[in-house]
């Protein structure tokens, strides 16, 4: 199979979709492994380095996004320099239906010294592998820190909101399909729209522990309504892609929520990974949903180990 292809599913030439999730797990926790040490090498080679990659980190700038981008070869941890473990919780992994592209979403605990003891910090993630010949490789991933809807008001109105880093626009290799699947992120953010009805589907909103799956509450999934009823949900920038089998789609995207604080209009931003599915019949949806509120690593500290730390 050529490097960075993605391999097609063929009963008769594998051991089936169990083994291939029992090697993605393999995968999935073995990068963990990999992060904590800082094994920068190592790291790289998990990547499908031919492709486009897009990986969004908790910190407002934590934004990596291109084919082979030279910051995937420095240090992106949080809390370097205490000795972090990265160690997971709750590993969810599901395939596309050819198995040539499968998503993960994971709580991480994330671990690092404080006053002689270890403090746990609850990292959401999710991830995006293709099949690379006989192994997974990553091709996105989204890590981000859970904060509640009247905090992040708080914030906003204190001045300590920050935007995540600009991405710069991109529709793939095919513009038409990608407006149809920012339509179809667009219509969810605003009115919790064309999710796939099944068990693969996931949605994770920026407040901590709302993780939403199915069978799912009309009224729930609107990220405007999380707000106010009037609010409005844009997305600001974003970069689109699709499998090269056209079954798997991924986005990652800044938002900007629109709704009334303190009697005024006022924008928060936010910002989104999205992985949407393409079905018999059914055709495109979304199955996983990640928004996130970009926070400083100061900001996390006051949370996790109290002010002034």
């Amino acid at each position: 199979m050529e490097n960075g292809s993605e391999l097609v599913f063929v009963p008769e030439m594998d051991d089936g979709f169990e083994a291939l999730k029992g090697s993605l797990e393999s995968t999935v926790l073995e990068n963990y492994t990999q992060l904590t040490y800082n094994n920068l090498e190592a790291i790289v080679d998990s990547l499908a380095t031919e492709r486009e990659l897009h990986f969004l980190g908790v910190t407002p700038n934590d934004v990596v996004i291109g084919v082979e981008p030279e910051a995937l070869s420095k240090d992106r941890r949080l809390y370097p320099d205490r000795s972090p473990k990265v160690l997971s919780k709750n590993l969810d992994v599901h395939l596309s239906s050819d198995a040539s592209v499968a998503w993960v979403y994971d709580e991480i605990s994330y671990r690092v010294q404080y006053m002689n003891r270890e403090a746990s910090i609850p990292i959401r993630l999710t991830a995006i592998y293709v099949r690379d010949g006989e192994r997974w490789v990553l091709v996105a991933e989204h890590r981000s820190y859970g904060v509640g809807t009247e905090e992040l008001v708080e914030l906003s109105t204190s001045g300590e909101l920050r935007r995540g880093k600009l991405i710069e626009n991109g529709y793939g290799d095919d513009k038409k399909l990608a407006i149809t699947l920012l339509g179809i992120v667009g219509k969810f953010i605003n009115n919790g729209e064309g999710i796939h009805p099944n068990d693969k589907s996931l949605v994770v909103f920026h407040e901590p522990a709302v993780e939403l799956r199915f069978p799912f509450s009309d009224d729930t999934l609107s990220l405007a309504k999380r707000f106010s009823p009037d609010a409005t949900v844009a997305l600001r920038e974003f970069r689109v892609q699709v499998s090269r089998t056209q079954t798997i789609a991924w986005i990652v995207a800044n938002l900007s929520v629109t709704t009334e604080v303190e009697g005024e209009r006022r924008e928060l931003p936010l910002r989104g990974t999205f992985v949407l599915e393409k079905l018999p019949e059914q055709g495109w949806g979304l199955v996983q949903a990640h928004i996130a509120v970009p926070l400083l690593e100061r900001q996390i500290s006051q949370r996790i180990f109290g002010p002034n730390r």
